[in-house]
């Protein structure tokens, strides 16, 4: 069993970075607490990709678009909540003028450096992969 620990981060306290699909806040990240990965990310749109054994769950805090996952696409808008299964291949597209900006979080905690952490992207078609 992985080692857990009860922990506060602030997102003020900690860099923000680019990531392939905009700039994310990596604030607990790394298997920090054992629990959940969590990162305040901004994005306009992010390409067909897929996360290998890494479960993610996105709250929206401002801006409106689209997820598009198993070949549909959901309404994005403060206070959404996305349940994504490791393996899901998914999409995001936020609406002009104003990124979309949510709380990922990412289970299981580990490392940025984990393949599974990882977004892959899709080598043909869609859904479930």
């Amino acid at each position: 069993m992985a080692f857990k620990e009860a922990l506060v981060r602030y997102e003020d306290e900690t860099a923000s970075q680019e990531c392939p699909y905009g700039n994310t806040v990596r604030v607990i990240t790394g298997g920090l607490g054992g629990v959940a990965n969590v990162h305040v990310i901004e994005v306009a749109e992010g390409g067909e990709h897929f996360h290998s054994g890494y479960d993610e769950v996105y709250y929206v805090l401002s801006g409106r678009g689209s997820l598009r996952m198993l070949d549909k696409d959901f309404e994005l808008r403060p206070g959404a909540v996305a349940v994504i299964p490791a393996d899901t291949v998914h999409s995001l597209k936020a609406e002009a003028g104003a990124p979309l900006r949510f709380v990922i979080f990412g289970t299981p905690a580990m490392s940025v450096e984990d393949p599974r952490f990882m977004p892959r992207k899709v080598e043909g078609g869609r859904g479930h992969v």
